[in-house]
């Protein structure tokens, strides 16, 4: 995580001075692997607020975790 502390604001302003727009993504080939698991958190507490305003004290970082578990698709081999 990456502490912003200098975009702390008052709790009154965080709606407007806060960051709420998505921005990572994970990128991979249909063909390659398959997802098994996919969560996002802005919490610390493996859940994900929507609309929340973050850093917070919790979570001292404006960017939110987005994880995922990827399984590889086996290449089919021809004989």
């Amino acid at each position: 995580l990456q502490p912003q502390l200098n975009k702390a604001c008052k709790k009154s302003d965080k709606r407007a001075n806060g960051d709420v727009n998505p921005k990572d993504f994970i990128v991979f080939g249909k063909n390659d692997f398959k997802v098994s698991h996919t969560w996002k958190d802005n919490t610390g507490e493996k859940k994900y607020i929507e609309d929340m305003a973050f850093p917070t004290l919790n979570f001292p970082s404006d960017h939110g975790i987005l994880a995922t578990i990827l399984e590889p698709i086996a290449a089919s081999s021809s004989s």
